[in-house]
């Protein structure tokens, strides 16, 4: 009786043929079968359990963890006589074409295993291949700078048109390529000074951000630009020391700073503040899901309606926790964003991918440790730290 398996590899046939059959099969041929359309029927062998020398063991079912029995040309099995196996150049062969198979199904898998798990690290395949080799010192820079991998495929594809094969030296690939991200930053629009209001800009965000030093910085070049009539407010009461740091900066940069407990306080407070052209409001920071905290943070908000809501995150935050925080306080009406840290940062991309994925614009960016460390928010600035 002759039978023949198909599988997708010369393993799974023989496992069939195992569980089928055990180990009185002689094997007659095997063969590959490369004109085949199916995927699951890419080998095929032949067996038979005609002229078997020896009284066949009995129908095994299931998986059975012995190698399946393999005979010689007269149908001696050659699991109970081994020494004869080196004579026996018939089964050598097929020993020989067994092992081949094994050892090419296991390097291909290593090889596969080895370029998903480079894709992965690099994020992305276009960093390596698949664009030309004049564009790839970019695509490595962008990628590098924690660019995700669709952002960086869109800037290559709209650089590239832009970049002919004539004029596709490294300088002129790299002044478009801060052409192209400087028109896709996102920068909010500065804020005007106004007769009979001021302007309140309200500043939350995670604990440990840098909201309080963002609003000194603001502070101090504010009074250095000519503008004396600035006031802080504070709601970061009881936070051990917070009150007294900012005391002893509005003292030395002579800037009125008024502290409110609760949202009841606010009207009065501002009744004192109307004279003033910029109000800066900092607020306590508190971990991300803490429901007390966002109720406080709305009920403020409702009591002083700012101008404008920024949310101060450190850039070298990781990508999922910045995500996650945006998610959060978008909730409590952040209508702009603020990055401290800059000069702390190795992977600069967030500047660009992070307000246009949640459409909040960028404000301010923090770049240092010193009094004057800040910069508005500018597209051509941007850009260039993309491309360090």
């Amino acid at each position: 009786m002759i039978r023949k398996y198909k599988a997708s590899t010369f393993s799974e046939a023989f496992q069939r043929i195992k569980e089928d059959v055990g180990p009185d099969a002689v094997i007659l041929n095997q063969q590959e079968l490369p004109n085949s359309k199916n995927p699951n029927e890419k080998v095929e062998v032949t067996i038979t359990l005609d002229d078997i020398a020896e009284t066949p063991t009995p129908h095994k079912t299931g998986k059975d963890t012995q190698s399946l029995g393999t005979y010689n040309h007269k149908g001696t099995k050659a699991g109970d006589l081994r020494h004869t196996i080196k004579h026996d150049k018939v089964v050598q062969d097929r020993l020989a074409i067994h092992m081949e198979d094994m050892l090419t199904e296991i390097k291909k898998l290593r090889e596969e295993f080895a370029a998903t798990r480079i894709d992965f690290l690099e994020g992305v395949r276009v960093v390596r291949s698949g664009i030309p080799k004049e564009f790839r010192f970019i695509a490595e820079i962008l990628h590098r700078n924690g660019l995700p991998a669709q952002t960086v495929q869109d800037l290559l594809a709209e650089v590239m048109l832009l970049c002919p094969v004539d004029s596709r030296e490294e300088t002129h690939i790299k002044e478009q390529m801060k052409k192209v991200l400087a028109n896709r930053i996102s920068i909010a629009s500065r804020p005007r000074l106004r007769k009979g209001r001021p302007i309140t800009q309200m500043f939350i965000g995670p604990a440990g951000a840098g909201k309080s030093g963002i609003i000194t910085k603001l502070a101090g070049r504010a009074t250095l630009t000519g503008n004396p009539n600035v006031a802080i407010v504070t709601t970061d009461c009881c936070r051990m020391g917070a009150l007294e740091q900012m005391e002893a900066f509005a003292t030395a940069a002579d800037v009125t700073l008024e502290a409110i407990n609760s949202p009841e306080g606010v009207p009065e407070v501002f009744e004192r503040l109307r004279d003033k052209s910029l109000v800066l409001i900092d607020t306590a920071g508190r971990s991300l899901k803490n429901e007390e905290y966002e109720e406080e943070i709305s009920a403020f908000y409702e009591a002083i309606r700012p101008d404008e809501m920024h949310l101060v995150l450190p850039l070298n935050m990781r990508d999922r926790d910045l995500e996650k925080a945006v998610e959060i306080y978008s909730g409590l009406k952040a209508n702009r964003i603020v990055f401290t840290k800059q000069d702390e940062s190795c992977e600069p991309g967030a500047l660009l991918w992070l307000p246009l994925k949640f459409e909040i614009p960028l404000s301010y960016i923090g770049n240092g440790q010193g009094p004057d460390n800040i910069v508005s928010a500018e597209k051509e600035i941007i850009a260039e730290w993309l491309l360090k």
